[in-house]
């Protein structure tokens, strides 16, 4: 949970951090577009062609991350 501002530390990036709301309250107030979207996102209606394609780009994303990595630390790929 955030921390009110006046308990941060000095030496915090808080000058850097625009949209960080001064209170919890503040935070979530400032978050509400980004819910609703967010929201909308998770309610969404898609064809199974849409699904095929958001699934395979899914694995394409997920091999690349893992094709990034040292093989002692893969995110994705499963254990053998």
């Amino acid at each position: 949970m955030l921390e009110p501002l006046e308990k941060q530390p000095e030496n915090s990036f808080r000058p850097y951090l625009q949209h960080l709301g001064k209170s919890p309250d503040e935070q979530l107030q400032k978050n509400q577009a980004a819910m609703k979207v967010l929201k909308q996102w998770l309610e969404a209606k898609f064809t199974a062609e849409e699904k095929e394609v958001i699934d395979n780009s899914w694995a394409d994303f997920q091999q690349i991350v893992d094709n990034a990595r040292t093989t002692g630390s893969k995110v994705y790929q499963k254990p053998e």
